[in-house]
């Protein structure tokens, strides 16, 4: 179907799109490499904001002073990855997956090192007394294997370290995704390491009762008053505009569980209470971390932005509430009003009508909004300027890839555009007064 066509349908709403496989690939560098991905969020304890921490070379590291505005302060490691584990996990290319926790005066680490689809992973773990970069008392310093996980012995994946320390002094480690599902251990508070010599762990989470290894990875412990919440993250991660991650929820009085949802149902046994979701512009929310403050608590995670998939999985940041009975609700994110005034003077001299022609004879009146949105089509379709080029997305099932995208030169005035289609139709508009088309 040409989009000519499409624009005179009625697919009022259209809320997932075909992708190229190729293009967002779950194993490919660019996955790997782009956006803030498994964000894992702290409050500097000397006053200096909030660091996150997320999937990539080194660990990437950045740091806001209001949740809101973000800049890339390094890494943790100069290498990819440190040398015991390149060793260990042959092939591996990054670091996945980081947490952090400050007790015991320093900063807890934990990371894990593996390559897509195998079982061969490590969970390593580097100590700072300081997450400041300016800070006197920075640097980390790598403490070596935690745990690890080899396909013809263990049950688990040594993947997605979570660390959590309670108010009594001790502490605990979580991990685990697909196979055999979540586990839990008690930890030396001191080490950050398993007691020596005892190494056994708890089966907290599984998508199922049969132990088939299905969609369940990225576990996260916070306490609320007296109960215990562990959260996790279910189905597809990493596929742009077709990702289903979602993050559940189940909640406990022991921070081993068990962990039951609303439903009573225990999360070892497949339970677990969604609390986000995609909805029709965030795509695949998960792999949360949590951030509990003075001025309220904020569940971060990283998502697809419907509207700019090839950022990859961005950084996002939902204020929670919690209600009388004790359950998480996440609030709409967190966004920078200054950041939206910039953006709409910036797109200013764009937002308007327009009258859009295709292949020189198919005429529309469109409406560029603010937002980013294009009003006066039947389905949802999105607009954004780089420089002098303005590309359009026409949301279709029928299209290449899901959409048919316009890739225009806008004229020097801003009032003119003319370009082509991914199928080398001609595209032309021109900015018009509202009161002229209506």
């Amino acid at each position: 179907m040409y989009r000519h066509q499409f624009l005179a349908c009625c697919f009022l709403l259209v809320l997932s799109v075909s992708l190229n496989a190729d293009e967002y690939d779950a194993t490919s560098l660019e996955a790997l490499r782009s956006g803030m991905p498994d964000p894992a969020i702290v409050e500097s304890h000397d006053g200096s904001g909030y660091y996150v921490y997320t999937t990539g070379h080194g660990v990437k590291v950045f740091h806001s002073t209001d949740l809101l505005s973000w800049k890339a302060v390094g890494r943790v490691f100069s290498r990819h990855v440190p040398e015991w584990a390149e060793k260990a996990v042959p092939g591996c290319d990054g670091i996945w997956a980081p947490d952090i926790r400050y007790f015991n005066g320093q900063y807890y680490l934990y990371y894990s090192v593996s390559t897509f689809g195998s079982q061969r992973s490590v969970i390593g773990l580097a100590i700072s007394k300081s997450v400041n970069p300016k800070s006197p008392d920075y640097g980390w310093e790598d403490q070596g294997l935690v745990v690890e996980s080899f396909a013809e012995k263990n049950d688990f994946n040594a993947i997605d370290p979570s660390v959590f320390s309670d108010s009594n002094g001790k502490a605990y480690l979580y991990w685990g995704s697909y196979w055999s599902g979540i586990k839990g251990i008690e930890i030396d508070p001191q080490t950050g390491k398993p007691f020596d010599g005892k190494f056994e762990y708890v089966a907290l989470a599984q998508r199922t009762a049969t132990g088939i290894p299905t969609n369940i990875e990225a576990p996260f412990m916070v306490k609320h008053g007296a109960l215990y919440y562990l959260m996790a993250s279910w189905d597809f991660c990493c596929a742009g505009e077709e990702s289903t991650y979602k993050v559940v929820v189940g909640r406990s009085k022991s921070p081993l569980g068990p962990f039951v949802d609303t439903q009573q149902r225990t999360m070892d046994k497949g339970g677990g209470e969604v609390i986000l979701a995609s909805d029709a512009r965030w795509r695949g929310p998960g792999h949360n971390s949590f951030l509990q403050t003075d001025k309220g608590d904020y569940l971060v995670h990283h998502v697809y932005d419907r509207q700019k998939v090839e950022k990859g999985r961005i950084l996002q940041i939902r204020p929670v509430t919690w209600t009388p009975d004790g359950w998480l609700k996440v609030r709409s994110p967190l966004k920078d009003p200054l950041a939206e005034t910039r953006n709409k003077e910036r797109l200013s001299p764009l937002v308007g009508a327009w009258t859009h022609v295709v292949d020189g004879k198919d005429t529309y009146h469109i409406f560029l909004e603010a937002s980013g949105e294009i009003s006066g089509t039947a389905g949802k379709s999105f607009w954004n300027k780089k420089g002098s080029k303005l590309s359009m997305r026409w949301l279709d099932p029928q299209a290449p890839n899901g959409a048919w995208i316009d890739e225009v030169t806008l004229s020097a005035d801003g009032k003119m555009y003319y370009g082509k289609n991914q199928n080398g139709t001609i595209i032309e508009g021109s900015k018009r007064e509202k009161n002229e088309i209506e």
